[in-house]
């Protein structure tokens, strides 16, 4: 599986909504219905997914699916 699709798969352990359905655009709270403990939640499963370290400034800034993802490959890369 490639990074984007675990990425996705894991956002949609927290949401009421399919791998396939979350598109880039999507607003984590707005549209996936993420809170504060919930989206953090989610934070510390992703660095323990990719074995990366986010910046809790960095972190706390993104509001899309395709912000996170970008995030992500940036610090993967």
């Amino acid at each position: 599986m490639d990074q984007r699709k675990n990425f996705l798969e894991l956002v949609a352990k927290y949401c009421e909504k399919d791998a396939s359905e979350i598109t880039d655009d999507m607003r984590f709270r707005e549209d996936l219905g993420f809170n504060s403990l919930s989206f953090m939640t989610f934070l510390g499963d992703l660095e323990d997914t990719f074995n990366m370290e986010l910046e809790e400034e960095d972190a706390v800034r993104i509001t899309t699916i395709g912000e996170a993802i970008d995030y992500m490959n940036t610090l993967l890369s």
